[in-house]
């Protein structure tokens, strides 16, 4: 049994980053309906959030290492100030 992906042409990191950024807005696109229902439905926002940040970041540090996501999280209030997680942002 041949192995098909071994004839295909790699994607080009151009094409790999356009995918990563689709699969990206996918990812935030069904996560904003889980929220929107889970808000509908009652759901306290501040609990939502932290389960939220809890789920993501226990994910990160299973795939990078604890170190690797402390020192990502050691960033977020420069982006968080920068605008970076700011929904109302507008791009120039």
């Amino acid at each position: 049994m041949t192995n098909k992906s071994s004839n295909q042409v790699p994607f080009s990191k151009e094409h790999e980053a356009l995918e990563i950024d689709r699969q990206k807005q996918q990812a935030l696109s069904i996560l904003g309906d889980v929220w929107d229902q889970a808000s509908d439905d009652g759901m306290n926002i501040d609990c939502l959030s932290h389960a939220a940040l809890f789920q993501a970041l226990s994910s990160l540090v299973l795939a990078y290492g604890e170190e690797s996501v402390a020192k990502f999280c050691n960033d977020l209030p420069n982006r968080i100030m920068c605008g970076d997680y700011s929904l109302e942002r507008k791009l120039q």
